[in-house]
């Protein structure tokens, strides 16, 4: 487990969050676990890994509910930060069909802090994809100059070419318009 955590960790460094791992000590008849503190300047939040996505589904509301309470100091001096707090329940284990939608459904609960779910971070790049809604985007989209005429001629096929052309041509805008007038 520990290697997911410290995979995430990495992952969160290389987008500017400060991580820190806590231990959630065990309560009644509870396990002890580690969990994964991130923090940036608008999203705080907490990683919990698990072996597979059946102890995920089985114990994640006793996780959030103790996490809350072991952090709740920390949650309510947040303030603001706090309407962006995060917790990411992530699986090793991949999840059946079945799971899949049971992950869904955790993370529509809103109870508490967001939620993200994802299993079979195991594989490369999988802590990446389970942390991506918190990520920034990483490079601006590469766009291919446009000869602008042209696409407008290409998109509108519904009018006569005599009208796209005198638009293009910058025409006067009354000549367009009757143009236009004159077609319909």
């Amino acid at each position: 487990m520990t290697d997911t955590l410290q995979d995430c960790a990495d992952v969160l460094a290389e987008a500017g969050f400060s991580t820190r791992r806590t231990e959630i000590p065990a309560d009644d008849g509870g396990r002890t676990f580690e969990t994964l503190a991130f923090e940036d300047a608008t999203v705080l939040g907490f990683i919990v890994a698990y072996d597979n996505p059946e102890q995920l589904i089985a114990t994640w509301p006793a996780d959030r509910d103790r996490i809350a309470m072991r952090h709740r100091e920390v949650l309510q001096a947040a303030r603001q930060k706090a309407w962006n707090a995060y917790l990411v329940l992530v699986s090793r284990g991949p999840a059946d069909f079945a799971q899949s939608l049971m992950l869904g459904q955790i993370e529509e609960d809103l109870e508490a802090m967001r939620k993200i779910t994802k299993a079979g971070v195991a594989v490369s790049g999988g802590a990446r994809m389970a942390l991506l809604p918190l990520l920034p985007f990483r490079a601006a989209p590469s766009l291919d100059p446009i000869e602008m005429p042209a696409e407008i001629q290409s998109r509108s096929t519904e009018l006569d070419d005599q009208i796209v052309a005198a638009f293009l041509s910058k025409a006067d805008e009354a000549v367009v318009m009757q143009l236009l007038e004159d077609q319909a």
